[in-house]
């Protein structure tokens, strides 16, 4: 798999500043998806289909939140999460949403 960094070295931007994105971010998180963001070759086709990059960007993002949330409560920080209501049995799901809705509203009552 070829990083980010290598895949954009000898390549020219588009943009005035003359510098890639990864080149201008604090930190730079490598998908590994492939440059042309397909999978999955087709026999007698130039273009191959099946792209990658979503699937892989979610997952980073969402690897990035449950870390950051096992952090916070590690701390002892109370979180409000969107509970799922597809757990057999579990009568308080809504209760948990309300309680979550309600500190996000008080949060960004001023804004």
């Amino acid at each position: 798999m070829i990083s980010i960094k290598a895949a954009a070295r000898g390549k020219q931007t588009r943009h005035s500043c003359g510098k890639t994105i990864f080149e201008l971010a604090d930190v730079v998180v490598d998908t590994c998806a492939p440059l042309e963001d397909a999978s999955v070759i087709l026999k007698n086709h130039r273009d191959k289909i099946g792209p990658v990059s979503t699937i892989a960007f979610v997952t980073c993002v969402w690897m990035t939140i449950t870390t950051v949330a096992e952090i916070l409560v590690e701390r002892g920080v109370k979180l409000f999460i969107h509970p799922s209501h597809n757990v057999p049995g579990d009568g308080t799901a809504r209760e948990r949403l309300d309680d979550a809705l309600a500190e996000y509203k008080r949060r960004i009552a001023g804004v």
